[in-house]
This record gives structure tokens, C-alpha cells and sequence, in this order.
């Protein structure tokens, strides 16, 4: 937003350079008598399970305290009571391993824009407007809870969620002769594969549990004609099934390779002039995790990323001096970046660039003064809005016991948010017609 300068000074008015320091004060929308933790069940409709780079896994559900506050897990290494356990509000600064930690805005933009502060209808909605797949339902609340729980986790932890596509190759060999082999991280059952080519030739598709072994997997082959196209083959349901049980599922195998038709047998010598291969899986997701819970995750890493580069302080104050005339003090020009309710401390007044008091919400565009008493060297004023001021993480913290062991969590409730602005200037250093920045 561009700020108006100050309106010109005449000769015998003087000037000096402000400094102003800010806090943001946020507290509950409806401020609870008490919070109290309980351990935790087991078996709720909400649990879930996901899987990180390392391999590390981990349950997930939203944190309950009593009465009826929800939460996030702030820890991944927080340990969750075992007895009834009360906490207090707390801050992010005030815990020991987030406090050097730079991401409290990321985390609370995760916090306002996922379940439950948003619902879970108006989430699919928006995953599905920033063009993520999610199919003909909805994402359900223990998916939601996975996810959000996993991007949390990434800013406080370094935890990163395994999203790796277990239909993507992490190796692709051609040779030797015309075959071109696909090595997979874990065992893929697929349910089919399509390819890229500009030449006419027919190939099949090959198993093999460890490379060396290779069987025909029943009707794979794909012919295709002369001429750049994409061609695609579905596989018949079991034809890529190597093992199964309760314990691990059913699985397939680690290696696939694609061969022209005949070649075992010596009727062809046709290379493989294939550009590209991509594959799809049966009687799995495409990740570790749950396709939907991964979808989350990066939407709310990709928001939470762009928000906190374009997190502004909603109060505009770099062209703001303290001039004085006559006994007369008057502080700005001060803007607004969203609408603000405005209060001056006392032995100071809000107005307009006219000196006219100013009563309504402030409006971005118009500029406003503080108009001080004689003599005064500081002054504060105090903004809230109904619009969301972001950054600033509402926190629960153990009161008793282990505090630096329990999870310390992140509330997801409604809340009001205040900032609070000290403003000094030094009237030894005022000049004539200056017009100062803020320090």
C-alpha cells in the first residue's frame, strides 16, 4: 500500500523521526475456566496413521481438553499424560524448542485454514479448486486430521511425510539389448502401464522378484501403430500379485521390465524406441500414505510457504514523524493495510488528516494521526480488527508434573486478536521540515 507523505511543514514547525515497537496479544474467543488433558483413546473414529521419510511412524488424532477444546500436537517427541493433567494458555515463545524456531506464522496459517476451523466440505472444496484429485467424496475427518497433523509437525520437528509415488520407478535401466527395466521401492501390484512412442512395434511386460528370474505377466502385451501417440494396456486383476496376507497385504514385485514381443524366442531383433512409461497400481494407494491425507499436506505446505512471504504487519507506519507547532503535537501519517479499529492511549486522539477525531474503523487508503498532549515524548495506540491478523499461535502448556516432556498443542479455536503499538520520538532531534522514517 503507498502511504501519503506528510502534509508539507511550514517554516516554523518542527519535525523528528518516530520508533515504534509492536505486540500482538491473542486470547480466546470465549476464555476457558480451565483446560484439563486426558489420556487419550485408542480406537476413536479419528485416528490415523502416517509414515515419514525416515520411516518413522506415527498415530495421529486431534488432542482433546477438557471442556471441549481441540488441539494439535506442537512435539512430535511430547509425550501425552497419563493421568488427568491441567494445562494453561501459553505462548510460542515460551516453549523451550520453538522459541529459535521462525515458523509460528506458517503453523497458525495451517491452524485457520484445515479442519476443524474449516469444515470438512468447505476443505475438499478448496483442495479441489487448487486442482488436487480427491475423487468423488469428500476427505474424511481422520484424513484431514493426518495431514494437518503432519504439516505441523514439519515446521516444529523437520518431520517430513513420506509422499513419494510408489508408481514412479526410482531406477530405469535400458539394455542390455532392447529392454528397458524398472526397479520400484517397495512391491507394486499394477494395474496397468502406457507408454509414448513414435515407432510401430509391440511389447510385453515381464516380473521379477529380484532381477535375475523373469516371468511373462499374463496379457501384457501392447502393440502400437506408426506414428507419435500415447498407448496404454490394463492389466488383468491378480496378474502382478506375488504373495499376500493379513500381516502385509498383498503385494507384488520389485521389478518389471518391458521386452519386445518374441524376443525370447529369436523372432524379433526390433530396438525399443519408447520415450516415456508410466505405470498405475491396483489394491494400493499411490503413496505410503493415504492419497488424500498427502493431498493436504501439500496444500497446507504450499499455503503456509506463500503466506508467511506475503505476512505483512497490518499497520503501515515508514512515513510517520511527530511534528509539533506551538504546543500542538500531531504523530504520522499512519495506514492501514486492513480495516482497523484504532484507540489512542490516553492524552491522545485519533484523527484525520484534517484533525478531525476519528471514531469509525479505519479503512486501508485513508491516513490517520495521533494527536498528543503538550510536552508528551511517547504515546501507544491500540488495533483489532475482524479480520484475521495472522502469526500468532494460541498454545496450551502442562501446568504440573513433566511439563518439558507433555506435548505442548496448539489450540484451534476462535480467537481475538489485539496489537498494541508503543510509539517514541526525541525532540532533540528535531529539524525543521523533516520528514523522518519510523526505526
Amino acid at each position: 500500500m503507498t502511504v501519503l507523505s506528510a502534509p508539507l511543514s511550514r517554516p516554523s514547525r518542527l519535525a523528528a523521526p518516530v520508533t515504534t515497537r509492536r505486540r500482538i496479544r491473542v486470547r480466546p474467543a470465549n476464555e476457558p475456566s480451565r483446560m484439563t488433558r486426558y489420556r487419550g483413546g485408542t480406537y476413536s473414529h479419528t485416528v490415523d496413521k502416517v509414515v515419514f521419510t525416515d520411516g518413522t511412524t506415527a498415530r495421529t488424532d486431534l488432542i482433546r481438553l477438557h471442556p471441549n477444546l481441540q488441539a494439535y500436537s506442537l512435539d512430535f517427541m511430547g509425550i501425552a499424560p497419563h493421568h488427568p493433567s491441567p494445562y494453561r494458555l501459553g505462548t510460542w515463545s515460551a516453549l523451550p524448542h520453538l522459541s529459535t524456531r521462525g515458523c509460528e506464522a506458517e503453523v497458525e496459517w495451517i491452524l485457520r485454514h484445515s479442519f476443524p476451523m474449516r469444515s470438512i466440505a468447505d476443505l475438499s472444496r478448496r483442495l479441489r479448486d487448487a486442482g488436487y484429485p480427491l475423487g468423488p467424496g469428500n476427505i474424511s475427518e481422520h484424513e484431514a486430521i493426518a495431514g494437518t497433523q503432519a504439516a505441523i509437525w514439519y515446521f516444529t520437528n523437520g518431520m517430513t511425510l513420506d509422499t513419494r509415488p510408489l508408481n514412479a520407478p526410482v531406477a530405469v535401466h535400458r539394455g542390455p539389448g532392447p529392454v528397458l527395466t524398472f526397479e520400484f521401492d517397495g512391491q507394486p501390484q499394477l494395474g496397468g502401464y502406457s507408454l509414448w512412442t513414435a515407432s510401430e512395434t509391440s511389447v510385453r511386460l515381464q516380473k521379477s522378484a529380484d532381477g535375475l528370474a523373469w516371468h511373462d505377466v499374463s496379457g501384457s502385451q501392447l502393440t502400437t501403430d506408426a506414428g507419435k501417440g500415447r498407448y496404454q494396456k490394463t492389466l488383468g486383476v491378480g496378474s502382478t500379485l506375488s504373495t499376500s496376507s493379513r500381516s502385509r497385504g498383498a503385494l507384488g514385485y520389485r521389478y518389471y521390465r518391458l521386452v519386445p514381443a518374441g524376443a525370447d524366442s529369436g523372432r524379433t531383433t526390433a530396438s525399443l524406441d519408447i520415450d516415456h512409461v508410466d505405470f498405475w497400481l491396483t489394491g494400493s494407494g499411490h503413496y505410503r500414505n493415504s492419497d488424500r491425507i498427502v493431498h493436504l499436506y501439500n496444500y497446507l505446505l504450499a499455503g503456509a510457504f506463500t503466506a508467511a512471504r506475503e505476512n505483512r504487519n497490518p499497520l503501515v507506519d515508514e512515513a510517520a514523524v511527530a511534528e509539533w507547532e506551538a504546543g500542538s503535537r500531531l504523530v504520522g501519517p499512519f495506514g492501514v493495510r486492513v480495516p482497523l479499529r484504532v484507540t489512542a492511549a490516553a492524552g491522545s486522539e485519533v484523527v484525520d488528516a484534517d484533525g478531525v477525531p476519528i471514531t469509525e474503523p479505519i479503512e486501508p487508503g485513508t491516513d490517520f494521526y495521533l494527536r498528543c498532549a503538550p510536552g508528551a515524548s511517547a504515546t501507544a495506540l491500540t488495533a483489532t480488527t475482524s479480520h484475521q491478523l495472522s502469526g500468532r499461535v494460541l498454545t496450551g502448556v502442562a501446568l504440573a508434573g513433566p511439563s518439558h516432556r507433555l506435548t505442548p498443542v496448539a489450540l484451534t479455536t476462535p480467537t481475538h486478536v489485539t496489537m498494541e503499538v508503543d510509539i517514541a520520538w526525541d525532540a532533540d532531534q528535531a529539524h525543521a521540515d523533516l520528514v523522518g522514517e519510523c526505526g
